[in-house]
């Protein structure tokens, strides 16, 4: 390729065929090597800079601006502050019963309904089972899609569900928590049956442990997110927000 103020608009990967830009040294398509001589693209970039043109394309209409990503970093910010806030609570009271727990309640009875074909030990474990299975499969259907701050929050849904696990296991012995209907305590039942009840706070510390430790990676998740400054996206549409 010979250099001069004839220079083509666009050169061809020799390996894929995909047309770049002159001044690219790496194709755009397959990212080889476009063998342009550094004096060609030099050319390019400088004639280029004399006809005016801009050295950075221009934004497409209904994209965010520059500013849009610092923005979305504090927005991001504010949720971590928030939920850690929220986590907060289980260390400051015992026995803790977040609004969100009503919801994990919802699942936890309907795990007994559905479970309760398979015999005593799953049917008292399906309770706690389906509360933490409805925000796993959650996470992964918004993952799938692609909803980045959806997915990670179903994460700390699934922490939170734990936390609340630790406190239900955590009153096998003493049963003081009221429970729904009546009847056996879930827990003491199954850490009857498998032997632990000696050990329920143990058991309930285990997973208050597990619960935060994935709180905590749900919160560097979306901190990870924010910092890449890249779209949030829901579905097939991209959407910058947040």
């Amino acid at each position: 390729m010979e250099t001069g103020t004839d220079l083509p608009d666009s050169a061809p990967c020799p390996y894929c065929g995909a047309a770049n830009s002159v001044e690219n040294e790496f194709c755009a398509a397959c990212y080889k090597n476009l063998h342009i001589p550094p004096e060609v693209r030099a050319e390019a970039k400088a004639l280029k800079m004399m006809a005016g043109l801009p050295a950075k394309p221009i934004p497409a209409a209904g994209f965010a601006p520059a500013a849009r990503p610092a923005a979305r970093l504090w927005a991001r910010m504010a949720v971590i502050t928030g939920l850690f806030l929220f986590y907060l609570q289980w260390l400051r009271k015992d026995n803790f019963f977040s609004p969100l727990d009503f919801v994990n309640l919802g699942f936890h009875e309907a795990g007994h309904i559905f479970l309760g074909f398979f015999g005593r030990f799953v049917s008292f474990l399906g309770g706690t089972l389906f509360q933490l299975l409805i925000p796993a499969v959650c996470l992964v259907h918004l993952k799938r899609r692609g909803a980045n701050l959806g997915w990670q929050l179903c994460l700390f849904w699934l922490g939170e569900s734990l936390l609340n696990v630790s406190v239900y296991a955590g009153d096998a012995v003493r049963q003081a928590l009221p429970l729904v209907g009546g009847g056996e305590h879930d827990w003491t039942y199954l850490l009857t049956e498998t032997g632990l009840i000696a050990h329920t706070a143990g058991v309930a510390k285990f997973i208050f442990l597990c619960g935060s430790a994935v709180i905590f990676y749900s919160f560097y998740l979306i901190s990870l997110d924010a910092r890449a400054r890249e779209p949030l996206e829901l579905g097939n549409e991209k959407i910058f927000r947040l």
